[in-house]
């Protein structure tokens, strides 16, 4: 099984990053269920992972690890 990113929401400035650098396109920022103030957090999409690790390699908050799929 390939890896995945899992995010760290409590170290996650949003800043989008991830999503910029992801080769594969395989993240968005949709995720609205966060914070109160309804900020864009990222998310896995639908999208074919590799488990590249770039998103977490380019997170300035380290707040991406790779991890199997649960």
């Amino acid at each position: 099984t390939t890896k995945i990113p899992v995010f760290s929401y409590e170290s996650c400035i949003a800043c989008g990053i991830c999503v910029v650098d992801c080769p594969l396109s395989s993240l968005a920022m949709d995720r609205l269920d966060i914070d109160e103030y309804r900020k864009a957090y990222p998310s896995l999409t639908d999208r074919h992972c590799s488990g590249c690790s770039i998103c977490a390699k380019h997170c300035p908050m380290e707040a991406i690890t790779i991890q199997e799929p649960e």
